[in-house]
């Protein structure tokens, strides 16, 4: 058979069996990525592609705040919205402040979490520990109710959470009713929606002349959610408290501000430098003094030392001009009891032993010392042996010696 046609049935059965293989691994492989990923470019189910879009759609602009809350969030603004939709809210004691004075002019601000956003909680009660964790129910199903007036749907609406092809247990959070108690009075609450008669789903408090929304089922603002006659309904009760002004969608605080290449400047370890004015300049000064002194004192103060010529070593020219006589006359013998003085030579300055022993406990010692398999130590001293004391020893025979007397040098320890 010609050889060409044996290459090209061997290429044509490895790529068949690996195409073959790819499509058994489809089979197998989902199509979706059933995991949380609250970021509005996600189309997984449980994403927020959907949820941004039809905000997109509605007729208030949307805008995007991809930097910092604090420069482009303009707290002058009436009549606006500002919604966060993320794992944990990284918001600092800084951002807090300046949602706060947002929403003293008569905006809204949505926060919705897997976890309580503290920093904003701490500004409301006062026992901080107590209020930041949340009470999870652990179940596939869970009933939303809504205790807001004034709603489009006011009916009790029920959720399952979906895992691949089959309704799976997930965590459902809520505040328990009991940390509000004494706090409805005093500062405003009100209970927008519960997932259990005693828990929490969502709330928001009056400040100012707008509204703080705490709610921590960001997950029912998901893809698969939507889509649903119930995800529906209650997307629309959340849309329905919106102002009729613009929309800011927050991203800085997808992130955590230890993570690398946060979306925010508050990552920039350099923001308390520049928000001040003397600190800036100050920081200008240092890096300009720095420059001038590279500059004027950076050179060499010194008289140049002139190069030396290289040293060579002669040594090594003249054993490879023997080695080379000595293949070339094929005493390979020579050669092999050479390498085999300068092996031993080699271990005994190297592990510090006695290498005049019985060539069994020679081997065992130099696998011990140096790591390798005392099958390969063997096959070296067999390959000595055949060479020193072998008449029919041949160049391939010295070259293969040397080889594997390469590959004991890469291994050993």
């Amino acid at each position: 058979m010609n050889k060409n046609v044996v290459v090209i049935l061997f290429i044509v059965i490895v790529g068949g069996g690996i195409a073959a293989l790819v499509a058994y691994g489809r089979q197998f492989t989902p199509k979706y990525k059933w995991e949380q990923e609250l970021n509005k470019k996600s189309e997984e189910p449980y994403g927020l592609s959907l949820f941004y879009e039809v905000l997109d759609k509605q007729d208030q602009d949307l805008t995007p705040i991809t930097k910092d809350i604090i420069e482009e969030l303009d707290t002058t603004l009436t009549n606006t919205n500002f919604v966060s939709i993320a794992n944990f809210l990284y918001l600092d004691s800084l951002e807090v402040d300046h949602l706060l004075k947002y929403a003293e002019n008569g905006n809204n601000v949505f926060l919705v979490a897997d976890a309580a956003p503290i920093e904003m909680l701490r500004r409301f009660f006062f026992v901080t520990d107590t209020v930041a964790n949340y009470d999870y129910s652990y179940d596939s199903t869970v009933t939303v109710n809504f205790e807001h007036k004034g709603l489009p749907f006011d009916e009790s609406l029920g959720f399952h959470f979906q895992y691949l092809k089959d309704t799976s247990k997930t965590q459902w959070a809520g505040y328990k009713e009991e940390y509000f108690n004494k706090s409805f009075d005093k500062y405003g609450f009100d209970v927008f929606s519960k997932i259990r008669d005693s828990v929490v789903s969502c709330f928001y408090i009056q400040h100012g002349e707008g509204k703080i929304y705490f709610n921590a089922t960001p997950l029912l603002f998901s893809n698969y959610y939507v889509v649903q006659k119930n995800g529906f309904k209650y997307l629309n009760n959340t849309l329905s408290t919106f102002n009729d002004g613009e929309i800011f969608w927050d991203e800085t605080s997808l992130l955590s501000p230890y993570e690398n290449g946060g979306a925010s400047a508050k990552n920039n370890p350099l923001q308390l430098l520049f928000s001040h004015y003397t600190l800036r300049w100050g920081w200008y000064l240092f890096l300009i003094t720095v420059c001038l002194y590279l500059l004027f004192r950076s050179k060499r103060e010194q008289r140049i030392i002139p190069l030396m010529p290289k040293n060579t070593n002669t040594t090594i020219a003249y054993t490879k001009a023997v080695g080379v006589l000595y293949f070339q006359k094929k005493e390979h013998k020579n050669i092999a009891n050479e390498m085999y003085t300068i092996f031993l030579s080699d271990i005994r300055n190297r592990y510090y032993f006695d290498t005049n022993v019985e060539e069994k406990e020679l081997i065992q010692r130099i696998s011990d010392r140096s790591e390798i398999k005392k099958e390969d130590i063997e096959n070296l001293f067999k390959q000595f042996r055949k060479i020193r004391f072998s008449p029919i020893a041949n160049a391939k025979d010295l070259i293969k010696l040397h080889q594997t007397i390469e590959e004991y040098h890469n291994k050993r320890q």
